[in-house]
């Protein structure tokens, strides 16, 4: 991913703030998992410690939930796009207009979902 690729996704994710559609951080994700909400589109920076990989772990995905490793994406560069000081997980409902925009955008560029 070039570096204006780079720029257009995170000011994206910075869209999705202001916007009020993004969960930020492992616990709130988690809540909103046993919650029963509706399926999510989980995004990891590339430098995500492991205890939060296994936290957010296979084990309670749900089978509509997807992950997306952003392989060019620090857990700074994701922070700084939300005004945080650093964020390693971020999740977006899959039915949101924002989620079908960034997995398109990710797609082009060969970005990891799994």
């Amino acid at each position: 991913m070039n570096e204006n690729e780079r720029r257009k996704l995170l000011q994206r994710f910075g869209l999705c703030r202001r916007a009020g559609e993004i969960l930020i951080g492992q616990d709130r994700i988690r809540a909103s998992f046993s919650q029963g909400v509706e399926p999510l589109l989980l995004f990891f920076a590339n430098d995500a410690s492991p205890s939060v990989r296994n936290r957010l772990g296979s084990s309670e995905w749900r089978n509509s939930d997807r992950v997306v490793l952003l392989e060019s994406i620090s857990r700074w560069e994701l922070g700084a796009a939300l005004g945080l000081s650093e964020a390693q997980v971020v999740a977006l409902p899959r039915t949101s207009r924002f989620a079908g925009m960034l997995l398109e955008d990710l797609r082009q560029e060969g970005d990891r979902i799994e």
